[in-house]
């Protein structure tokens, strides 16, 4: 709730947050830990939210970044819609819900040949 509520201190909480991924396991890891392994190019946080890790994993709305490789978010707590409502960015790299509605990812030099 610190996010929603505590603009004076929210980037400082975004530091604590840690989040389960597409690529992660068991492990949880933090905006920053996202931001290092991302791919040269990318622009965005990608996330997807849901009910459960089993859920969201299984999602149609995923297979598009698998197939490129990219790192998704799983945001499986209630409070973390509050969140992300507040928190539209960390580090300069917009958070993108890859369940909207056209969502724009960027193509790869080889994938624009095609």
């Amino acid at each position: 709730m610190g996010i929603h509520e505590d603009t004076a201190n929210r980037q400082k909480l975004s530091e604590l947050l840690r989040f389960h991924t597409s690529k992660s396991g068991e492990d949880l890891i933090s905006f920053k830990d996202y931001i290092s392994r991302m791919k040269e190019g990318q622009k965005s946080v990608f996330y997807i939210t849901g009910e459960s890790r089993a859920s969201v994993s299984a999602s149609p709305f995923l297979e598009g970044l698998k197939k490129r490789g990219l790192e998704v978010l799983y945001l499986v707590d209630p409070i973390d819609e509050y969140m992300v409502q507040q928190l539209k960015e960390y580090d300069g790299k917009k958070l993108v819900s890859c369940t909207k509605e056209g969502l724009d990812l960027e193509n790869t030099d080889d994938e624009k040949k095609k």
